[in-house]
């Protein structure tokens, strides 16, 4: 509760600041909002040429990839920028400033931003997750309801963790943008691999997307499970939390191990 007090204050700081600049906000949100409903324009395109992908139908697919939008939306609002800023922040030495506060560096930036830019993300999704659920049979009842839950927990974890990840290698780096946004921008990061089948996709990518960076899992294997979709590894569909589970040890452990190897860049 404490930190929850805590964030709101930061927020209505930090909005404080960017309402300053009202009109730019305001284009900011208006692009934004575009740019996803081009997204979606463009894939109602593809399922108007073709019935299904791999076997699955256009509600389908998009009931598969609102989910991982929704739990991808929610980790960028607390992790995207500061991790995309980590390589500027070391190599002017402004990291100092998060190591003098009294609460840990990690928590201290996701307090002290918030990435409104991804409210038009977060809403369209919502809207076609609703939509696209509307349009399927899907069998919900206790034991379905609480698995799902679990894996959209999963899936924020799973998202966070190699966020997280990312930012930390510029540790060693010192600039890590590029690499951030390759493995987690949706518009053209691997990310944007996750919103179709990965069926779809060679061995290499569809080993890469479950075995090294396990994309797979914020949505493909739960929700292909729930909706009884052929999987290529079935015995995989109900893992999602001990991916989640190894993902965040595994990044806590690198952010800890970055933090020993830090050395101020100064200014």
């Amino acid at each position: 509760m404490y930190l929850l007090k805590m964030y709101r204050h930061f927020v209505i700081i930090y909005m404080k600041g960017k309402l300053a600049y009202h009109f730019s906000l305001v284009f900011e949100l208006i692009a934004n909002t575009i740019q996803i409903g081009i997204y979606y324009a463009g894939f109602m395109v593809i399922f108007h040429n073709f019935d299904n992908i791999a076997g699955w139908t256009r509600d389908e697919v998009l009931f598969m990839f609102t989910t991982s939008w929704l739990t991808y939306s929610l980790s960028c609002f607390l992790f995207w920028s500061p991790m995309k800023d980590m390589g500027q922040l070391i190599r002017t030495g402004k990291f100092d400033l998060y190591l003098t506060r009294p609460i840990g560096p990690m928590l201290y930036m996701v307090l002290q931003q918030f990435q409104y830019t991804f409210i038009p993300r977060l809403v369209l999704s919502v809207f076609f997750w609703i939509y696209s659920m509307s349009k399927l049979s899907i069998d919900w009842n206790p034991i379905s309801l609480l698995l799902y839950g679990i894996n959209m927990l999963s899936a924020f974890v799973i998202f966070s963790s190699i966020t997280i990840f990312t930012g930390t290698i510029s540790f060693w780096t010192i600039k890590s943008e590029e690499i951030v946004s390759l493995l987690t921008n949706n518009n053209y990061g691997l990310k944007n691999y996750t919103d179709y089948p990965i069926s779809i996709y060679s061995k290499g990518v569809q080993f890469l997307l479950t075995f090294i960076i396990p994309y797979a899992f914020t949505g493909y294997y739960p929700v292909g499970s729930l909706l009884g979709k052929d999987l290529i590894h079935p015995e995989l569909a109900h893992i999602s939390l001990l991916i989640a589970l190894v993902s965040g040890i595994a990044a806590y452990l690198f952010w800890n191990n970055g933090l020993k190897h830090y050395n101020s860049a100064g200014a």
